[in-house]
């Protein structure tokens, strides 16, 4: 079983329900089923009594400013204790960023990282609304990565990905490696270097006609997760023949 952790408030997850695109797709892409989990119901006590093979976080609209940093908590405890695959999707992507460069236990406020604003003279299209000066990519661009991972299995050296977001992670968090760059956004994509914990800025599952990189990767990172569990599975056998 997978779980997906769907980034939006509780009123919404209830009032709209699941996600079911993105389940359908994780669970065509894996061969396993889905279960969809509002994040503020979501921590370590859930992965570890339901104990899924692997965990997607998506991710939402919204600026940060207006989320309370404690409804973070349990994301951020499984992100950094939770030993098993973990993908993150853009919102996510950013989340994950911001638990490995400071401690949201002690951060008060969390706060949007624009990629730029516009300039009175710039003719790229603007938002409604308070985006209206930002930056914003939307649509589907490509992605150029950097350094060779089997999340990338199958796919060119330049992959279209779609992308909806105008904030970024701005640093590089330690212990994570930078898989793929855009021309607007530098941290298209990292891993954490000994561990299955990814992020994409980029939606992988918002794949569409004719652009199917994104459901390459999804498959990808189901065989990172049958591979992960193979290799728990031969090292209990080796811990029990070494006990025997």
């Amino acid at each position: 079983m997978y779980l997906y952790v769907r980034v939006q408030e509780r009123e919404s997850y209830y009032r709209d329900g699941p996600e079911s695109q993105v389940k359908i797709r994780l669970e065509e892409a894996s061969g396993e089923r889905c279960l969809v989990i509002p994040y503020q119901e979501f921590d370590l006590s859930v992965v570890q009594e339901l104990r899924p093979r692997a965990i997607a976080m998506s991710g939402f609209g919204g600026h940060w400013q207006d989320r309370k940093v404690e409804w973070f908590w349990g994301m951020d405890e499984v992100l950094h204790q939770a030993d098993l695959p973990i993908i993150c999707f853009c919102g996510s992507h950013q989340l994950l960023g911001f638990s490995f460069t400071r401690d949201l236990r002690q951060t008060r406020l969390l706060s949007d990282e624009p990629m730029g604003k516009l300039s009175p003279e710039d003719e790229s299209p603007r938002q409604a609304g308070d985006l209206a000066d930002y930056f914003v990519a939307e649509g589907f661009y490509p992605i150029r990565r950097t350094r060779d991972d089997p999340l990338f299995d199958s796919l060119p050296e330049t992959m279209l990905m779609r992308c909806w977001h105008y904030c970024e992670v701005k640093e590089l968090p330690p212990d994570f490696e930078l898989l793929a760059t855009s021309g607007h956004c530098r941290i298209e994509a990292m891993r954490h270097k000994s561990r299955p914990l990814y992020g994409t800025q980029f939606h992988p599952e918002a794949y569409d006609a004719p652009f199917f990189d994104g459901r390459t990767l999804l498959h990808s990172f189901a065989r990172i997760v049958d591979g992960f569990w193979s290799a728990q599975g031969r090292h209990s056998a080796a811990a029990r023949d070494a006990g025997g």
